[in-house]
């Protein structure tokens, strides 16, 4: 009884000496509902699986398939994720009971009296010990159980990260796979134009063997189908590059594939693709608070804080029972005698009073550190809001320059039409339509450009969302 009251004034003694700091959690910015996603009379629902599927093309799914199995950012990822999985684990190994076998060998030199005598003279003897050690750690304070959660939600922060990785390589791909089917419009049109510029240069010819045109002519015509030669060029150097970087992003696994998917589908570019997106009015907060990079910060706070009670753990004793099991004795063929068999259980009390000072500083860092993941999600949340926000009203602005590039070149081609029926009844020359003909593949060049570009846009916004909306059916 009299060990007991002692035992309790100890403890109560040593408890009081180590305070827990407070540490003041910064506040998390969370945002109300800045809109209802709708687009005219339907609504919308926003879907970040798969979301290239909306295209409905084949080739491309081949390719995003190619690169999600081959990339090597993303294998990267998936072993992080097994190597976290693992942690949660480890950690978890920290509770239950931990045994040992253990055994040791020593030589002690004795003298007369059975004390250990001076260098010189005495007898010489032989002790070893052989058997089993067990320890078990109370876990009271649920420090071991806060270590094992902080890994779980370490492993989804990367499962969150990994998700992040493969948005970006499939927006990649089929950003690449767009602007090859644009190169190849594009290869088209300056074909065609060099078709014109070699028959505008026989008209000259013409005209300068009669008397009608002069050699300047000839000379200018001939340095617009070296440019448009230049042009060509580089239009075959991005497509080789265009595959190239495809390649990249598969791991060089499926290069003659990726050339052979590409080479049999150069279909010109769709102007329907960019009515495969839907485009809301307005973006709901909860798209931006469930973006895979924010989500990402919200699991490093979670976690942390996980981190920080483990820590606050160590300001309280600890407490584990302790036993060994096995043989001691002189001499190696004493040993293992029945006789030399010992063994002893007992409770062992850890007390964190001499490294208080220490324990302090680490959990007042690991406070600390909460209040850095309790920033940068802030700072996430708020570049989100500003990133979805621009790339939504980038792509509206380039929605609306796109139909207006698409009536201007409807213009162009009426225009065209009736110069042609002008040719054909005399009333305008071969070199001036010839000529207008040349400029209305300027046009419709231009008017490539301005689809393209909305395309990439509105891929742009799709990796700011982290996802697509669809029409609830």
């Amino acid at each position: 009884m009299n060990k007991k009251i002692i035992l309790t004034l100890i403890l109560s003694t040593f408890l009081g000496c180590s305070p827990i700091p407070k540490i003041a959690k910064n506040e998390i910015i969370t945002l109300g509902n800045i809109s209802t996603d709708t687009l005219g009379n339907q609504k919308l629902t926003f879907s970040n699986i798969n979301w290239w599927k909306m295209y409905n093309d084949p080739v491309l799914d081949q390719l995003i398939d190619f690169a999600l199995k081959e990339n090597e950012d993303l294998k990267i990822a998936k072993l992080n994720i097994l190597k976290a999985d693992e942690a949660v684990n480890l950690a978890k190994s920290g509770s239950g009971i931990t045994i040992n076998l253990a055994g040791d060998l020593k030589r002690e030199k004795l003298g007369k009296n059975g004390t250990t005598p001076p260098p010189f003279g005495g007898k010489i003897i032989n002790i070893g010990s052989i058997g089993l050690q067990a320890d078990y750690n109370i876990d009271l304070f649920n420090k071991v159980n806060s270590l094992a959660t902080e890994q779980k939600y370490k492993a989804e922060a990367l499962k969150l990260n990994s998700k992040w990785i493969e948005l970006d390589i499939s927006n990649k791909v089929t950003r690449l796979y767009l602007y090859w089917k644009y190169l190849h419009q594009e290869n088209t049109i300056l074909n065609e134009q060099k078709k014109i510029l070699i028959e505008i240069e026989k008209l000259q010819e013409t005209n300068l063997k009669i008397g009608n045109g002069i050699e300047d002519n000839i000379l200018t015509v001939q340095d617009e189908i070296r440019a448009t030669d230049m042009l060509i060029k580089e239009n075959e150097l991005n497509k080789q590059l265009t595959i190239n970087n495809l390649n990249i992003l598969s791991g060089n696994k499926h290069s003659n594939d990726i050339s052979s998917l590409l080479q049999k589908n150069p279909q010109d570019l769709n102007k329907g693709f960019k009515e495969k997106i839907n485009i809301p009015s307005s973006i709901s907060s909860d798209v931006i608070i469930n973006r895979p990079d924010v989500e990402y910060y919200l699991m490093l706070i979670k976690g942390q804080e996980k981190h920080l009670d483990a820590a606050k753990a160590d300001f309280y004793p600890q407490f584990s029972i302790t036993g060994q099991y096995g043989f001691e004795g002189i001499n190696f063929n004493k040993i293992l005698r029945k006789d030399s068999l010992l063994g002893f259980i007992g409770p062992s009390i850890y007390l964190p009073i001499f490294h208080s000072g220490a324990i302090k500083s680490t959990y007042k860092i690991a406070g600390t550190d909460m209040n850095i993941f309790i920033e940068e999600y802030n700072k996430a949340i708020i570049n989100a809001y500003n990133d979805v926000d621009n790339e939504l009203y980038k792509t509206k602005t380039l929605w609306s320059t796109s139909n207006d590039s698409d009536e201007n070149f409807k213009t162009q081609t009426n225009l065209l039409s009736r110069d042609e029926k002008r040719l054909k009844i005399g009333t305008i020359s071969k070199y001036d339509y010839l000529s207008k003909k040349y400029s209305w593949y300027n046009n419709k060049l231009d008017n490539e450009q301005q689809h393209f570009n909305l395309y990439t846009q509105q891929l742009q916004l799709i990796n700011s969302l982290g996802g697509v909306y669809k029409l609830d059916k």
